[in-house]
């Protein structure tokens, strides 16, 4: 930024220094001229190339500047007049005749210089009153062209036509016209107009001429064009950082309220609000930056109009061939709006579990125990079951031996709960108590008891492990057996069964027989 900063102050200290320093008069062929009355590639007395009709009245004075034709239509609304300036000096002589473009009605830019005033003279002293042999001697590479019946000496190095009467030139036949020497031009004729066209012809690339109308024309976008489109950088910056500012203050406002409302879980209602939150703010960066786009290409003259309606034509297009991608979004949209998953729940998609990390309009992120990220498009999810969906649960089947008493069991298994609750480190993640349900299953070598714990969102499986391993530390010390398998195994004597015992050490390791 810096280096930039340095290349436009030196282009703008070097433009106006050339400025400051040049001399008021040229002096060329031994000739002082004025600089009133200079006529060059890139001026005309007081008024430079690309300078627009209304500069006039600074250049040369309000009262000195007449307009005397304006555009408008003719008869048929087809031809356009351009604007005309009629610019006198002081003692109200006519100096030259200025016109904008005939084919833009918003061009206030001069493409064309009648010169009227005879005191006009070019470099190499030419001007209306010369005459051709003059003109010949003092340029070379000339071309007489035609228009309209019209003839003139093109001079490139000016950008001026020298006008001649078609009588004066040798042979000349205005129904058929090929190439029409100079040398035919009778040299004692005078000009019978000089006109100075600076947007006719184009400059090469390698002249000077091309690079000072570059130089002039990026001074001019500078400072017409440029302060607007970074007046609409510095809005659309501020629109983002407005946007997510006011994000932020809506999500610290919800965030608030929901935790001084007793009935609403504040960790659920912080992965809600976090999931709305990423999705507005998602698609008001799209929203602002198409919006931006838009604007700045219509500041730099693109014309929009048939950018929106190919976009148009192609989202019809897209629409019909991307059928999966419009049902994807219209998923996500319902996933959100029915509020059926948020950032931060675990749950199970299309038979995957793991924890929500991402939710978009098209698709979710899920992350497995393992580390794997999933990702499933919205339009292809079939089963969805969410695990942490404002409270969880957790189901325990709890075997005891046949020879246990049910009920003193189950009265262990409450004791046991009513404990953990008044914990103050697990108590915290439980909503109520141990519910045990009762007998729930007769196994081949255990009684099953089923119980069941609510707990809040994601604490079901540390209050699991919490609650069995406390239970069997109370079965040990009731001395309630937690049966092991049994197998009988015969001898060849029916009526005389072997019972064989198979015992399980407790690391697993090895089963012997009794």
């Amino acid at each position: 930024m810096k280096k930039l900063l340095l290349f436009f102050f030196i282009l703008f200290a070097a433009l106006g220094c050339g400025d400051v320093i040049e001399s008021p008069y040229v002096t060329d062929n031994n000739d002082t001229i004025d600089r009133e009355f200079l006529i060059t590639d890139n001026r005309v007395g007081h008024l430079r190339r690309g300078m627009s009709a209304s500069s006039l009245q600074k250049a040369y004075g309000d009262q000195y500047v007449k307009q005397l034709q304006t555009f408008r239509h003719n008869a048929n609304d087809t031809v356009l007049k351009p604007a005309q300036y009629y610019v006198y000096d002081k003692d109200n002589r006519l100096l030259f005749v200025a016109e904008t473009s005939a084919k833009d009605l918003k061009s206030d830019e001069i493409e064309l210089i009648k010169i009227k005033d005879p005191r006009f003279r070019t470099t190499k002293n030419i001007g209306i009153n010369s005459t051709i042999e003059e003109v010949k001697s003092s340029y070379h590479n000339l071309d007489v062209v035609q228009d309209n019946n019209v003839l003139a000496i093109y001079i490139p190095s000016v950008d001026g036509y020298i006008g001649v009467k078609p009588s004066l030139v040798k042979g000349y036949n205005p129904d058929f016209i090929t190439d029409i020497p100079i040398d035919s031009v009778s040299n004692r004729a005078k000009p019978s107009s000089f006109t100075i066209s600076w947007y006719t012809h184009d400059a090469g690339i390698l002249t000077n001429t091309f690079w000072k109308d570059l130089i002039r024309k990026i001074i001019k976008w500078m400072i017409m064009e440029l302060p607007m489109i970074i007046v609409i950088i510095v809005v659309f910056i501020i629109l983002l950082r407005s946007q997510k500012f006011i994000i932020q203050r809506v999500r610290k406002i919800a965030l608030s309220r929901a935790e001084k409302d007793a009935n609403v879980d504040t960790h659920e209602a912080v992965k809600r609000i976090d999931t709305l939150a990423g999705i507005v703010h998602g698609v008001g960066k799209i929203l602002l930056w198409s919006i931006f786009l838009l604007v700045l290409l219509a500041k730099v003259n693109i014309n929009i109009g048939p950018i929106l309606a190919s976009a148009g034509i192609v989202g019809l297009a897209v629409g019909f061939g991307a059928q999966e991608l419009v049902r994807d979004f219209i998923s996500g949209f319902f996933i959100l709006l029915e509020d059926q998953l948020r950032t931060g729940d675990y749950a199970i998609i299309n038979g995957t579990t793991g924890l929500v990390e991402r939710i978009e309009l098209r698709t979710i992120t899920l992350r497995d125990l393992s580390g794997v990220v999933h990702i499933f498009q919205n339009g292809k999810i079939d089963t969805l079951s969410n695990m942490t969906k404002e409270w969880s649960a957790i189901v325990l089947e709890i075997g005891v031996a046949y020879k246990e008493n049910i009920d003193y069991v189950m009265e262990v298994m409450t004791d046991v709960g009513k404990d953990m609750k008044q914990d103050k480190e697990f108590g915290q993640y439980m909503l109520d108590q141990v519910e045990v349900l009762g007998l729930d299953n007769f196994g081949d070598s255990s009684i099953v008891i089923k119980a069941t714990i609510r707990t809040k969102p994601m604490h079901q499986w540390r209050i699991k492990r919490e609650y069995q391993r406390r239970l069997k530390i109370a079965f040990d010390a009731k001395g309630i057996e937690i049966p092991f398998p049994h197998l009988s195994i015969y001898t060849g004597e029916a009526t005389k069964p072997m019972p064989i015992e198979m015992v399980k050490k407790e690391d697993g390791s090895d089963n012997s027989l009794k």
